[in-house]
């Protein structure tokens, strides 16, 4: 399928970051394009990350106990500074940090260590896929359908959570896969896990549930234990990173019992939406919600990822046995990975329901399925092909073209070119 997965590799890596590091320096948090809204990155976190970064270097960062200042934009003869206790503030710091190191506040240069981190991360994809799936270019094909699509190059310069929280994510899985293949040998790796888990409670709260069901998930598949010498101490990092974090805000409210007041009313609305003090009532999730939380995950995967979600799913329906068969091992961790995914929109509905970037959940899963199952399915297309079944034919060209349909459409299009390389001629 692929003929010289090192010359593609490179060529997909130029063709990325020129997206990305056009995107950097033409597409603002401040246009009123949609260019970094919603399934196209998070412009909303990435301008109040801006907002924090400027207040710490014109103010410093203990003013504010290092807790992120938003709408912080003095030239605004509107602006009001909002101290944000509700959200981890790692990123906003290190955004602070840039600023000060660079001395400066502008946009762009804030995003050059983040895009120096993406590329590390863009081979670090391809190498944790490689070694899974022991194969070159199937290990290009996964990785391809996250690096060419609008989770990587949307995020690729991302200033906030995303880019940190997802690096540490690939980073806390394979480490999880080594340590665990090793016999729980190399506690080395076990300690590094345990720091990454302490970091990420203080780059998002998304990512420690996820996690934390891949822990208990590598756990049960190598050890058939629930309670284990990775599940429990990870589980105290959690609330070891949350007390960091609450600590924070403590020092900040000059009280426990008001920084833990502060954070249930956080909970509660970003669970079900509802009106708490301080905040408005957004977008309510209720019961009838629920049906539609698998559709979300599946009809959001067309515009996240290379491929429509409900392709790959067809894919893996029509693969999974060969995929078990070859890779036994793989096959399961597969399964560790999707619960993985689906974690946060079962634990924080409402926030998983209204943001459809959390999509990024099923990074880790939907490449190794379209790593593995998508030459299973090329295979199953030539066989087909050369039989005399017509409707087997009508079926493999239908997804297809809905498949290409999609990339055409939802990436190389809108990705690429209206809110890439030609933006804004055709970004409105």
């Amino acid at each position: 399928m692929l003929k010289n997965p090192t010359q593609l590799k490179w060529i997909f890596f130029v063709l990325v970051f020129t997206i990305i590091g056009f995107r950097a320096v033409n597409v603002s948090v401040f246009n009123s394009e949609r260019a970094r809204n919603g399934m196209l990155g998070d412009g909303f976190s990435d301008k109040n990350t801006l907002s924090s970064a400027g207040y710490f270097l014109d103010s410093g960062f203990t003013q504010t106990s290092f807790l992120p200042v938003h709408d912080y934009f003095p030239n605004d003869t509107n602006f009001h500074s909002v101290i944000y206790t509700h959200y981890p503030a790692l990123p906003n710091i290190l955004a602070g940090f840039y600023a000060v190191i660079f001395q400066s506040k502008n946009e762009s240069m804030l995003r050059v260590i983040p895009i120096l981190l993406a590329m590390l991360f863009f081979f670090f994809i391809f190498f944790v896929l490689k070694q899974w799936v022991k194969d070159e270019k199937k290990a290009l094909l996964g990785a391809s359908s996250l690096w060419l699509a609008n989770y990587f190059i949307c995020y690729g310069d991302n200033i906030h959570q995303h880019l940190y929280g997802e690096f540490l994510k690939w980073l806390y899985t394979y480490g999880l896969y080594l340590y665990h293949e090793s016999g729980q040998k190399k506690k080395g790796i076990w300690f590094w896990l345990m720091l990454i888990m302490v970091v990420e409670v203080n780059i998002s709260f998304e990512m420690p549930v996820y996690l934390g069901i891949l822990t208990l998930g590598f756990s049960w598949i190598y050890q058939k234990k629930i309670f284990s010498f990775t599940t429990v101490p990870a589980a105290l990092m959690v609330v070891l990173g949350f007390g960091l974090h609450l600590a924070q805000n403590a020092s900040y409210f000059g009280s426990w019992q008001l920084a833990i007041d502060d954070m249930t009313k956080a909970y509660t609305f970003r669970a079900t939406g509802a009106e708490t003090v301080g905040y408005i009532k957004e977008r309510e999730f209720g019961w009838r919600n629920l049906p539609e939380i698998p559709f979300d995950w599946f009809n959001r995967m067309e515009r996240f990822y290379l491929f429509p979600g409900w392709a790959v799913l067809l894919v893996f329906a029509m693969s999974w046995r060969q995929f078990k068969m070859q890779f036994p091992r793989m096959f399961k961790i597969s399964w560790a990975l999707f619960f993985a995914s689906i974690s946060w929109s079962l634990v924080m509905t409402q926030h998983a329901y209204v943001h459809g970037f959390t999509n990024k959940h099923f990074s880790t899963w939907y490449a190794l399925v379209v790593a593995v199952c998508l030459p299973i399915y090329y295979q199953r297309v030539r066989v087909d092909f050369a039989g005399k079944l017509w409707y087997k034919k009508v079926f493999h060209v239908l997804l297809i073209t809905y498949a290409v349909g999609m990339l055409i459409t939802q990436q190389i299009w809108e990705v690429w070119i209206q809110f890439g390389l030609f933006f804004p001629q055709f970004g409105r």
